[in-house]
């Protein structure tokens, strides 16, 4: 740090005494050898933007928020107000450990609710979406009729023909003495004009940005969500706007996936739209006003979920702990889908491990990439999958932007979390776990057909790489982590 010598005592004793803090506090976090030996260094041969860095993309909030007594107080009292709808949904959790009790379903389950407390309840019906023209046209439909409430959380918000049409028919809600609420990600949707949402607030919608300080804008909110009047809800892959419906301008096919739920489990999606409200508007929503009313009709009917979100400030990431334990329990198969794929050195291990033990893992990521970095870098992991046995596809009928999971022809996972590095450890997620065969199958047979229109990667492929290329993809894989 010679270059302090340079600046009067006054600016460099006061930065000399914050880096000795933050050195010290790095050490003390007992973090993985190699993430704190990396900062270290970052620390100090660049130590000026080294800093930067640090506050902007290094800092461990999962001990911070434990910090934050009102953060702590809320989830406390999310939980609470959470305690009755669970418990009208006690029927749901006892079908449940019939079914699966002593399976590795059952500590999948366990495993998901330890940190979000967001046990398995019930859809009345679960649809599939694998276009963006079925599930916008569903979603159109079901804003129209909204009577008291609909509850928007999406990580892009574009500003085009379908995002016009949502907004009218949101006005016309609002109008008639609907309850709107808006949220979406600030650093996500900065691109796009949002005046026609803001014109929404003095006809009585609340319009909301999330993730907006500066020390927080590396950790977004990629969640997509939408709640109508307590019955009907949306999660998946698709954000909002007319590429996703027929591709834009980049891309001949925008292949994603959504959920519909209509039922108990609009509960636990409320639930978390409600949490990310309440941190940036302070106001509740997580009452029974906004939660389904009493389930109706028999207990063993509708299919068995679960929903599990996570975020950086989250001790356990359960969401991705939950892909570790399905991938490395599943008996026979674990096919996943993700657009991205630079995994956390563990699940990576976990699909590696249940190949090797003779599971049929298969990974399918697109082809056609809208960004360089993470396609290049995703190169790097191929090789010890497909020595291990991993199938692995890239998808080249258009972008592929599914994110998800089916394992052993009972369990589907469908929601918003991607297999690489910022998605699994610093990303707002959420994935949509159903325990059905009737869905399995069906997303099975999507992931067979999208087979059809991708390439199976070869060892071949891999030796057939020159060095250049080679040496790009391996340096891209240490910048894929900000990107």
């Amino acid at each position: 740090m010679h270059w302090l010598g340079f600046l009067p005592w006054w600016l460099w004793v006061p930065y000399l005494i914050l880096w000795l803090y933050v050195m010290a506090t790095l050490i003390m976090e007992d973090r993985e050898p190699a993430d704190t030996l990396a900062w270290a260094f970052a620390l100090l041969l660049v130590p000026g933007i080294g800093m930067i860095f640090y506050f902007i993309a290094g800092r461990d909030w999962a001990t911070i928020t434990e910090k934050k007594k009102w953060m702590q107080d809320y989830y406390a009292q999310l939980q609470a107000a959470l305690k009755p709808f669970f418990e009208r949904n006690a029927a749901a959790e006892r079908r449940f450990r019939q079914e699966y009790g002593g399976t590795y379903v059952e500590r999948l389950a366990d495993t998901m609710a330890r940190e979000d407390g967001l046990g398995v309840v019930t859809a009345d019906r679960a649809e599939i979406f694998p276009t963006g023209q079925e599930k916008f046209s569903r979603l159109k439909a079901d804003l129209a009729a909204a009577q008291k409430f609909i509850h928007i959380q999406y990580f892009i918000w574009e500003d085009d023909e379908l995002t016009d049409a949502l907004t009218e028919i949101l006005k016309e809600r609002v109008q008639a003495g609907v309850q709107v609420r808006f949220l979406y990600d600030y650093l996500g949707s900065k691109h796009w004009d949002k005046s026609k949402l803001e014109a929404l607030v003095p006809l009585g919608a609340k319009v909301a940005k999330d993730v907006v300080s500066i020390s927080r804008l590396n950790y977004r909110d990629h969640r997509k969500i939408v709640v109508v009047d307590g019955e009907i809800g949306y999660t998946g892959g698709y954000n909002v706007g007319q590429e996703y419906v027929d591709g834009g301008e980049r891309f001949a096919v925008w292949r994603d996936t959504h959920v519909r739920v209509t039922g108990q489990v609009v509960g636990e999606l409320e639930a978390l739209f409600a949490a990310r409200w309440f941190d940036q508007t302070k106001e509740d929503v997580c009452t029974d006003e906004y939660l389904p009313e009493r389930p109706r009709g028999d207990a063993n009917a509708g299919v068995l979920c679960q929903v599990i979100a996570q975020s950086v400030e989250d001790y356990w990431k359960s969401s991705r702990r939950a892909h570790m334990v399905a991938v490395g329990n599943a008996a026979k198969r674990v096919w996943i889908q993700s657009p991205y794929f630079i995994p956390e050195v563990g699940l990576y291990d976990t699909m590696i491990n249940a190949s090797l033990s003779g599971v049929d893992v298969r990974f399918m990521m697109t082809g056609v990439p809208d960004k360089k970095v993470p396609f290049w870098a995703a190169w790097t992991y191929f090789r010890p999958l497909l020595k291990a046995g991993v199938k692995v596809y890239l998808y080249e009928a258009g972008f592929l932007h599914s994110k998800t999971l089916t394992a052993d022809g009972q369990i589907t996972a469908i929601g918003t979390m991607n297999m690489d590095i910022r998605s699994l450890r610093l990303h707002k997620e959420l994935m949509l776990w159903m325990y059905d065969d009737k869905l399995a199958y069906r997303q099975e047979r999507l992931f067979e057909a999208d087979i059809a229109d991708s390439h199976e990667v070869t060892l071949m492929d891999l030796d057939s790489l020159s060095l250049t290329v080679r040496f790009r993809n391996s340096f891209m894989r240490l910048l894929s982590y900000f990107i």
